[in-house]
């Protein structure tokens, strides 16, 4: 949030923004997320026993925490779209990498790659993530004694596509969305998880000063306004391997400690908001910029300082609210429809 709150202040004002640009650095938190994401895929479903039914049930349970606040507010921003420029698609975006506009709907509310990101940018990390998931409950089908093992075997073959360049800045088909480096930091999570599983929580303290260590020297060291393929092998190896530490020593502290009980409500709070959070950010500050900046611009930064105010409690606000009356009615009917449709039948 606030990467691109900087970013908007910046091309709002046209001065030097309060949020620094070392912000932009905030952009790994999707690094951080896909490494979460493996160690929870592994947490919660890596010992489940091989099934049709196993695989079905955790597929169905992903799709339905994804797809439906996915659509949310992809079709907010395909409104704001249709009524700042008249499509319900950015045609200037989408016409320079040779995209049809109804191509472009259709694959962006599916979360399939193709040439133009998503109709909300955000998306392309979702992409990411369904192709987790998807291949998780493909491995949900081995027995447990493989799973290990058929992630190593998914862990060299993306080596090797990053070793004979097959994937760009950006994955724009299915072979680069297969190969692409980022899916590391997912295996990385999941790695983490299985360590966890088997009690390996000793190296807690030299994890998470070495885990701190490599988030400092990724912090100076990527350079995310790089549009190369570059950026994506960068980050994999900076930022993946630091926050895997990090939520390794975090996992081991809560495993042994129970540091848990020191967070405050607030951020536990903060965190079940986190994916309305990171889909309506983007939406929210840029509609209030357009309003504000028309109607208080002025010389200085007392305005500046009003609209970042505003935009952290409105972008929060928002992503509270629609968890409180959208997400959370959404996982609860899915718990019931997953109950219903696939419990073992008699």
């Amino acid at each position: 949030m606030f990467a691109h709150l900087h970013g908007i202040e910046a091309r709002q004002t046209g001065e030097i923004p309060l949020i620094s640009g070392a912000w932009i650095a905030g952009v790994s938190g999707v690094d951080l997320f896909f490494v979460i994401s493996g160690f929870i895929m592994v947490w919660v479903a890596g010992e489940t026993p091989p099934s049709v039914r196993n695989a079905g049930t955790f597929l169905f349970a992903r799709v339905m925490r994804i797809y439906p606040l996915w659509w949310l507010f992809a079709g907010a921003m395909a409104v704001y779209l249709l009524l700042t420029y008249g499509q319900p698609w950015d045609a200037q975006k989408i016409a320079a990498v040779n995209v049809g506009g109804v191509e472009h709907m259709v694959k962006s509310f599916l979360l399939i790659p193709h040439d133009a990101f998503p109709i909300l940018p955000l998306g392309w990390t979702l992409i990411h993530e369904m192709y987790f998931y998807v291949v998780f409950a493909l491995l949900l089908l081995l027995p447990q004694s493989f799973r290990i093992r058929a992630m190593i075997i998914w862990t060299l073959l993306i080596l090797a596509g990053i070793s004979a360049q097959l994937t760009g800045f950006y994955a724009d088909n299915l072979i680069s969305l297969i190969l692409f480096p980022m899916t590391l930091e997912f295996l990385m999570g999941a790695g983490v998880a299985w360590m966890i599983k088997a009690g390996w929580t000793q190296w807690r303290w030299p994890a998470l000063a070495l885990g701190l260590f490599g988030f400092g020297w990724a912090f100076y060291a990527v350079n995310f306004r790089d549009t190369t393929a570059l950026l994506a092998i960068a980050r994999t190896f900076s930022y993946g391997p630091a926050f895997a530490l990090i939520v390794y020593a975090c996992v081991a502290f809560e495993v042994e400690r129970g540091i848990g009980r020191f967070v405050p409500a607030s951020l536990v709070y903060l965190g079940d908001w986190s994916y309305s959070l990171y889909l309506c950010h983007l939406l929210v500050i840029s509609a209030l910029a357009r309003i504000f900046f028309l109607m208080f611009a002025q010389e200085g930064y007392v305005d500046n300082a009003i609209f970042i105010g505003l935009a952290i409690m409105a972008s929060i606000g928002v992503a509270g609210l629609t968890y409180r009356f959208f997400e959370q009615p959404v996982i609860s009917a899915s718990r019931t429809a997953r109950k219903s449709w696939f419990a073992p039948r008699s």
